[in-house]
This record gives structure tokens, sequence and C-alpha cells, in this order.
């Protein structure tokens, strides 16, 4: 898991997460609502200490049940989304303050972020996996020489849809609907779009005997910035890159020994 990052006071240059620990936790199910249709988390972290201690990637999978293509619990078949690309973003309804809230037609359902918390210990830094960054002129994430260049807010003079990635059948998997204005005089800004593409997903039942079912494998490319570092109402390019990293990840579920439970 490997790209570049730029931090501001605590990193800046090429970026290795080392990963050695790795985590699913899926939510408990109910009598309605099976665990192979809940949330899923997946944490991969450089070492096995708290999150507030470590650096890590936390990846939040809204339904699980739904990339593998699990029926609903009425028995209503779902097409698989496995080995599709899936765009990553922030969860619908989530956006930075002085946002207006805008509907997207197929929200994400994929999201993730990157936390720094030993690194840069004097921070708390957290980047996001974004459906659209504005990337440098050659289309990179690093921080030139003269520094961060500062947002182009001016009023757009064109628009230039963010990009996405179609799935099968033609449609945009969790793709952000919204156009990415373009900066003033209309020139198109290279836009970065995060995705990820799971080969095999923990079905979410911590008593899995097969070994198949309790395999989460996938690759991955996110785009990472920081979503309040936008121009004001978010009328302007979208945030500044903060950091590109791609790699990949195999593990198979085996559930822990469970802490003493509260009486």
């Amino acid at each position: 898991m490997t790209g570049t990052l730029d931090v501001p006071g605590c990193w800046s240059g090429p970026f290795n997460l080392n990963p050695d620990f790795f985590a699913a936790v899926p939510s408990a199910g109910t009598a309605t609502t099976p665990t192979n249709t809940d949330a899923l988390q997946i944490r991969i972290q450089n070492g096995g200490d708290y999150e507030t201690f470590s650096d890590g990637l936390a990846i939040l999978v809204d339904d699980a049940g739904e990339i593998r293509g699990d029926p609903l619990p009425d028995g209503t078949p779902r097409p698989s989304l496995l080995n599709q690309t899936l765009v990553v973003a922030l969860a619908a309804g989530v956006t930075p303050p002085g946002v207006p809230i805008e509907p997207m037609a197929v929200p994400s359902i994929v999201h993730a972020s990157l936390y720094l918390d030993r690194t840069c210990r004097t921070q708390n830094v957290a980047l996001y996996a974004l459906s659209a960054v504005s990337l440098n002129p050659d289309g990179t994430c690093e921080r030139p020489e003269g520094g961060d260049p500062p947002l182009n807010c001016g009023a757009p003079a064109a628009t230039v849809p963010a990009v996405t990635v179609p799935a099968a059948g033609g449609a945009d998997a969790g793709a952000d609907a919204s156009p990415a204005p373009a900066p003033e005089g209309g020139a198109s800004a290279p836009v970065g779009t995060s995705t990820i593409v799971f080969q095999s997903l923990f079905d979410g039942n911590p008593n899995e005997s097969n070994a198949k079912q309790r395999l989460t494998q996938a690759t991955f490319e996110f785009f990472l910035a920081d979503p309040r570092d936008i121009c004001p109402g978010g009328l302007g390019p979208p945030p500044r890159c903060q950091g590109h990293l791609v790699g990949n990840f195999k593990f198979y579920f085996q559930a822990g020994v469970p802490a003493q439970p509260f009486q």
C-alpha cells in the first residue's frame, strides 16, 4: 500500500503503510436483517495497537451482502458486485459545514479514510477517499515546489462531470452524480476518483466454517483529501488531493477471543 501524501506539518512525499494487522468487524444482525446484509468494517493497519496510536486505513462497507450478491431477507435475488469497480466516497448525506446536501443518483456503498495517529502525533490527521479530488496539472498529488496552490474559487465558467466508473450493465457503481465545477476560465482541471474492486468479501458470520466465505480480498486506488478544503458553499473545484494510495489486501476472518462481558 504505497503512494504519496501531502500533510502540512507532518508528511510530504512517498509513503508506504507496510500493514501487518488486518481486521473485519461485522455488525450484529437481527431476525429481519441477517449479518450478511449488514455493514462490515475493515481495518488495515501498521501494528496492532489502538487506532488512536496507529497508522492505518479504515474501510466501511454499508452492505456486504449487496457486494457479495446475497439475496435479500425476503429471498429477492441481487446481482453480485464482486470484481466490479466501485467508486469510494463520503457517505450519503455527509458534507462539510456550509455545503448543501445534494441527492445522488447512485450513492456509494464503500467509504474509506486514512488515519495517521502515530506518524502525526501532534495532529489529529484523517484524510478521506473521495469520488472527486483536484489533481495537479500533471495528474499527480505531489506538492509543487512553490507549495500547495490555493483552489480557484472564482465563479466557474464551465463544469466538468466528476469522473465515474461504469459497473456491469453500464450503470455507475456508487458514482457521485454531482458535477465538479471547473476552474475560472473554463479550463478542465484533472480530477481523481477513488475506486475499489472486491474479489471476495467475508459473509459477516463470526461462526462461518467455510474458508471461502471468510475470505476478504480487494485492490484499490484511493485519492485522499480533506473534504473541508473546498470553496465556500462547495462552489468551485473539488478538494485538493492530499494523498494517492494504491494497494491490495487479502485475509481470512478468524474470530478472536471475546472480552469479558460487563455484568
